[in-house]
Formats: C-alpha cells, sequence, structure tokens
C-alpha cells in the first residue's frame, strides 16, 4: 500500500468512528409527549418546555436546525426541563391537566396566535408564558432563566 492509500483508509476510519460514535457530533433534545412530562413531574418536579410546531412553519425548521441543536441549548433543555413538541395540526389527543385537546385546542387554550411560539409550564403547572416568534440560542436560553427566575 502507498502512503496516499493509507492515508486515505485512516481518514476514513476517523470519519467512520465519529459517524457511528454516540457521544460524536452533538447531542439532541429528549422530546416527550405533554402526558408523559406530567408524570414525570409529579415524581421529579420540574419546568415543562413546549414547543408548538408545524410542517408549514418555515421559522419552526430554521429553529429545528440552528437554535434546538445547540449544545447549550440541548443541554438546558434536558436537564432543566421537560421537552415537549406538540404537532400544532395533529388531530391526536393530548392530555393536558385532565382534559383532551388536539394540536390547535391546546394552541387555543394556551393563546398562541402565530408559530413558532414555545409556553413555559412551572414545575407547579400554574399558569404559562408564551415566547413567541423564532429565538436563536443566545435568545432561548435568556428567556428561559428570565423565566425561570421569576
Amino acid at each position: 500500500m502507498t502512503k496516499k492509500t493509507i492515508s486515505v483508509l485512516y481518514a476514513l476510519l476517523i470519519l467512520l468512528f465519529f459517524h457511528l460514535s454516540p457521544t460524536a457530533g452533538f447531542s439532541q433534545i429528549v422530546w416527550r409527549d405533554l402526558a408523559s412530562a406530567q408524570s414525570l413531574n409529579k415524581d421529579t418536579p420540574k419546568p415543562i418546555f413546549i414547543e408548538f410546531t408545524a410542517k408549514w412553519c418555515g421559522w419552526c425548521k430554521k429553529m429545528e436546525k440552528t437554535t434546538f441543536i445547540d449544545s447549550n441549548v440541548v443541554d438546558m433543555l434536558n436537564e432543566q426541563f421537560y421537552a415537549v413538541k406538540i404537532d400544532f395540526d395533529s388531530d391526536q389527543a393530548i392530555d393536558y391537566l385532565g382534559n383532551q385537546y388536539t394540536g390547535k385546542q391546546l394552541a387555543k387554550e394556551f393563546g398562541i396566535e402565530g408559530l413558532p411560539t414555545m409556553i413555559y409550564l412551572p414545575a407547579n403547572l400554574d399558569g404559562s408564558k408564551k415566547i413567541v416568534g423564532y429565538k436563536t440560542s443566545k435568545q432561548l436560553i435568556k428567556v428561559l432563566r428570565q423565566m425561570d427566575n421569576s
């Protein structure tokens, strides 16, 4: 084998290792359904973060590709919150505080008028706060810290 062939094989092995490694690249947000987040919250109280999204929402897609893959956002949501993703257009029953809703009905319950909108529910589930519009990683972290401290 030539040096060039060995170098190429070595580079391919390194790429393969990083591609297959579960810790390589970036971690992901652990998204739950709202019922399981509420159930987990009973045993280990933490705020619940809800992202309302839709297939047609361009800004939601941008947040998925930027904000929600940022390691600081991923770590914050996984460690300090129960993260929930809700499809605005879903007709699937969503349980919230013992009532059943579709995605649109729950969005209306929270007073959502456009997407992207995220909801902050405190650990005691008493009340909610809206985060409206596209947010960069830094903006989202700042808003969540403010809400968590208020």
